[in-house]
């Protein structure tokens, strides 16, 4: 059997995405396609490394040592074609906190912050949460795939934006941004001198068609750039809170370490360095078996909706493993479709989460095997055609 087809039981494990389905649906028996994670076991190496670890028995204070610091560095040349020295990496427990931190040590309190919607909704709370203002930058929905609105961009830059936070590729709509979209952003931020964040986390998960291009590739061209890397998604070992947030300029690297001193926020747990190690030295043919297995799934749904729910828009996937789905036919809110789907035994995340204007979408996590996905199709066609 295929790695990935292997279905794993992950209840009674702490699971966010299944031990708490009871607690948020009060329910029973609901099948999570929600929280990005994955519904497969790590790598090999991985686990075999970890259990190395733990058969020593000792579980003191860690630091991320140079060999790290080697791996990692290695890993985004190897894969991603840009240079990085080992002293531009500082590590966080997430990239979420990262950006939270970014905002608050690297803009003022009045700062007006891009995002380009819909997209991940923490976006929205970093910036909230730190009081500075949200530029929507919205993505134009062209056929079944979407676009960036430069002229929207660059008159938001104009406004004085201090910071644009790029999601690349991104969550929810599965786009890898080409070459050519990610110089032109770079060259407008740099135009109007504007910090340039962008969340890689998905990097990994790309098909072979959509090659991937860091904002990294041109650091040669603009140093006021960060760049936020797990191998959280990639491996499915998001638990262990282990992220490098890569950062070339050394004034923006030594204000945003020093915000992390002050939050007290001290190195990964050494299970995470452990993990991170042997994923990124042992796991590449694992990572390109994954890729091919979430491409197989996308497939799988693409052909269920055409057959079963025609009416529905699916956007083309090209990156990640969530799927974005316009299912406003049904003239549903995403909070009432979400409830439905609850109640047929499904659960997956609302569209509006992502943005006002997405009101009747929903995301759907297909990283999990085959059978399991056949399931919650099943489900979605069920409630369509009695709900029709």
């Amino acid at each position: 059997m295929n790695h990935f087809n292997k279905p794993i039981n992950r209840l009674n494990t702490s699971s966010l995405k299944w031990d708490s389905i009871k607690i948020r649906t009060e329910k029973e028996n609901v099948l999570p396609f929600w929280v990005a994670d994955s519904d497969y076991m790590t790598a090999k190496p991985i686990m075999e490394a970890l259990t190395s670890r733990i058969k020593n028995g000792a579980f003191g204070y860690t630091y991320v040592d140079q060999e790290y610091l080697e791996i990692v560095k290695n890993w985004v040349w190897r894969r991603y074609q840009y240079r990085i020295e080992k002293d531009w990496i500082v590590t966080t427990p997430g990239i979420v906190p990262a950006l939270f931190f970014a905002i608050n040590a690297l803009t003022t309190p009045e700062a007006k912050i891009i995002i380009q919607s819909p997209v991940y909704n923490p976006f929205y709370s970093v910036i909230i949460n730190n009081n500075r203002k949200i530029l929507e930058n919205k993505l134009l929905p062209i056929d079944n795939t979407y676009q960036m609105d430069f002229i929207n961009l660059e008159a938001l830059l104009k406004e004085g934006a201090e910071m644009m936070i790029l999601c690349s590729p991104h969550n929810p709509v599965g786009r890898v941004w080409t070459e050519a979209e990610i110089l032109k952003v770079v060259k407008l931020c740099k135009q109007y001198n504007c910090l340039l964040v962008s969340d890689e986390i998905h990097c990994d998960l790309v098909f072979k068609e959509y090659p991937f291009t860091s904002i990294g590739k041109y650091f040669h061209l603009y140093d006021k750039m960060i760049i936020c890397t797990a191998p959280s998604k990639t491996f499915n070992i998001a638990g262990l809170m282990t992220s490098n947030i890569i950062i070339k300029d050394l004034t923006l690297r030594e204000k945003f370490k020093r915000e992390l001193s002050i939050r007290s926020i001290g190195d990964p747990n050494l299970f995470g360095i452990e993990a991170c190690k042997a994923a990124y030295t042992k796991c590449d043919d694992w990572l390109e078996a994954q890729v091919k297995h979430i491409q197989k799934n996308a497939m799988l749904v693409n052909q269920y909706f055409k057959k079963h729910i025609p009416e529905a828009k699916i956007a083309k996937l090209e990156g990640t493993y969530l799927m974005w789905i316009d299912m406003r036919f049904m003239h549903l809110t995403s909070e009432a479709l979400v409830k439905k789907l609850i109640d047929y035994g499904i659960f997956v995340n609302p569209g509006a989460m992502y943005g006002a204007d997405y009101d009747g979408f929903i995301r759907l996590n297909i990283a999990c095997p085959q059978q399991q996905l056949q399931k919650g199709l099943e489900i979605i066609g069920k409630f369509v055609a009695e709900y029709k």
